[in-house]
């Protein structure tokens, strides 16, 4: 296992999954279908993946301050990630749905470990003590596409 990379903790809880890495910022409001979890914005780096199960990381959030509701709806839809890995401090609506679901978010990343992220990469995240850990041993894998959410 390597060595946790320390963020900030934004919001507590402990998940694991595959890392949906997103090159762009996410507004939860438009950008993501509370239905099926599916990227639908004009997001070249993730659009059509789905954002269920996933340790979503994104440079930083944008959108408004009902972003915390589709955040919920995302969950209680089932379609929710298990964790927000974020470069940027979040913005307070996303951490307020964050908080409502129960989705640990850790943000502050270090510049020199945001690239060493990959996509599909099982992350270990830790939002009550605000670190990250990628699991060496489990393969890269890529994160869950509709299709295989059936």
């Amino acid at each position: 296992m390597k060595p946790p990379i320390t963020g900030r903790a934004i919001v507590e809880g402990q998940a694991s999954g595959p890392a949906l890495f997103a090159s762009e910022a996410i507004s939860f409001l438009g950008d993501v279908d509370i239905n099926t979890g599916q990227v639908v914005g004009d997001l070249p780096s993730v659009h059509g993946m789905s954002v269920k199960g996933t340790v979503l990381v994104f440079p930083y959030s944008r959108g408004s301050a009902g972003a915390w509701r589709f955040l919920y709806q995302l969950f209680k839809h089932g379609n929710h990630p298990v964790a927000i890995v974020t470069r940027d401090p979040p913005d307070p609506s996303v951490v307020q749905g964050a908080i409502l679901a129960g989705i640990p978010i850790v943000s502050d990343i270090p510049d020199a470990a945001w690239g060493n992220m990959q996509n599909g990469q099982m992350l270990s995240v830790d939002g009550t003590a605000g670190q990250v850990t990628p699991q060496d041993d489990a393969p890269i894998s890529s994160p869950p596409q509709p299709e295989d959410q059936r």
